[in-house]
């Protein structure tokens, strides 16, 4: 981890969303490294105010605003707005760092992500995304995708499913295609609740019938591990 955009992408993966991040110019930094932790070998950022050489790759912009004359001088007194001019400008740089190489259908999924997350599909569906990891939350924006791409379908639903509840199980009622039953695997907790209330709300077509099993399963013969004693769902 070395370049700011690596420090925004771990920074994520250890619940520190890019907002979330301070930089600051590191008063003594080495010449080799564009992060300035003090382990050279950090993996993680453990702290929202990350410290960086801003000279690194970047002198051409910095080299005015973090000269001693600049700061001692002309902004002596001005020293709190250079610091969150700095962080602007990194946050700037970083996001231009990500978007190199991208493609325009990643493009289209972080916009999808952020939408979700800011409530434009529902309360419900904003609840739910904020249950779930940042990976997952990229699957439901990607899957939403290519439900804008191709029309809402079963297969969605169940693509979505398997990402988000890995145990679960769905049945199609062969009598009644349109009724479908889903088996979950897991004891029933609020979180589970708004993730299920989510990919329901978002991914289940409207003329789909669905009735949900939680942590008991319905008995199926021949099957033997249905059948427990004690352990069946009243279906």
């Amino acid at each position: 981890m070395n370049f700011i955009w690596d420090i925004v992408l771990q920074a994520a993966k250890d619940n520190f969303e890019s907002e979330k991040i301070f930089f600051k110019s590191a008063e003594s930094f080495s010449p080799y490294y564009e992060h300035s932790f003090s382990n050279i070998n950090q993996k993680n950022v453990e702290n929202p105010e990350v410290e960086i050489n801003p000279l690194y790759r970047f002198s051409p912009i910095f080299e005015y605003l973090l000269h001693p004359d600049v700061k001692n001088l002309i902004f002596r007194n001005q020293k709190q707005f250079i610091e969150f001019f700095f962080d602007y400008l990194t946050h700037i740089l970083a996001e231009v760092d990500l978007c190199h190489g991208i493609t325009q259908r990643e493009i289209y999924i972080r916009q999808i992500r952020r939408e979700l997350l800011r409530g434009d599909f529902g309360e419900i569906v904003k609840s739910g995304m904020n249950e779930l990891s940042r990976e997952k939350q990229i699957s439901v924006a990607d899957e939403l995708l290519k439900v804008f791409e191709t029309g809402s379908s079963v297969k969605s639903f169940c693509n979505i499913m398997k990402q988000i509840f890995e145990d679960c199980f769905i049945y199609q009622n062969n009598f009644h295609p349109q009724k479908i039953y889903v088996y979950i695997g897991q004891e029933r907790d609020e979180s589970l609740q708004k993730k299920w209330q989510m990919i329901r709300e978002t991914f289940l077509p409207i003329d789909i019938e669905v009735r949900i099993f939680w942590s008991e399963h319905f008995g199926i013969l021949g099957v033997d591990a249905t059948m427990l004693s004690d352990k069946i769902a009243i279906f």
